[in-house]
């Protein structure tokens, strides 16, 4: 079985891809860029609405976000273009003194965040029909002549993304013995006694969102995980383009 895909490049200087659960003085990043805020992008740059308060409360609110609701059925794969999947991070601070920010004395929040340093994926993504045709088509039409409707960027509006090499490619059903992209499962289906080419074995894991629960718009999360470790037991759609082996979810 054979598949259409749209692959590309997205990188930037910085990322900040908030972990909502944090209750502690500096605010954490995911890794990796997660599904959700993958879809936000793709929604910016075709011009669809994101978190806007009126439509997400009250009486006439959305069951999700339009970008979410137009594109969550679209399949995505991520390949981090880093050494075992790992992204070097800083912490950063700096106050935020616009009075509503804070209702602490002076009114000044002082901010601390965790941002990712030269973030950098590969990016796959496939329509299996759950997209309606004209939205994916203007997707890939945007993407591959570089339009945008709305800047994209990685967490924040500080940090512009860029998008490049993007191309439509053909990819074909495979076993996923070794993955070399980000998929969702277990620890206990690796086997890190073999290792792809042999390498000393290293797994990157960490729990992270791959949707949204209706009407809430809480985060859903799972455990992704790279690594280089023989799969025992991987997900079904796996494919390849003839130099990588992805999943999509």
């Amino acid at each position: 079985m054979s598949i259409d895909t749209l692959k590309f490049d997205l990188k930037g200087d910085m990322a900040f891809f908030k972990k909502p659960d944090i209750n502690v003085r500096t605010y954490l990043t995911y890794n990796n860029i997660h599904k959700v805020a993958l879809l936000g992008i793709l929604g910016a740059i075709i011009g669809l609405k994101g978190y806007r308060n009126e439509e997400l409360f009250g009486k006439n609110k959305r069951t999700y976000p339009e970008f979410y609701e137009k594109l969550n059925g679209l399949k995505v794969s991520i390949i981090p273009n880093s050494n075992k999947g790992y992204f070097r991070k800083k912490i950063q601070y700096f106050n935020n003194s616009v009075g509503y920010a804070s209702k602490e004395e002076g009114g000044n929040l002082m901010v601390y965040e965790q941002w990712i340093e030269y973030p950098d994926w590969t990016i796959y993504l496939w329509n299996d029909g759950s997209v309606e045709t004209s939205i994916w088509e203007k997707i890939e039409d945007y993407m591959i002549k570089g339009k945008s409707v709305y800047i994209p960027y990685l967490g924040k509006n500080d940090f512009p993304a860029t998008i490049d090499k993007a191309e439509k490619v053909k990819m074909n059903k495979c076993e996923g013995t070794f993955i070399n992209s980000v998929f969702i499962g277990e620890l206990d289906c690796l086997n890190d006694e073999e290792t792809l080419d042999d390498e000393p074995a290293y797994i990157f894991t960490e729990y992270a969102p791959v949707g949204m629960v209706e009407n809430y718009n809480f985060y859903e999360l799972k455990r992704t995980i790279y690594t280089n470790c023989k799969i025992n037991k991987s997900s079904e759609d796996v494919y390849t383009d003839g130099k990588k082996v992805v999943s999509f979810f």
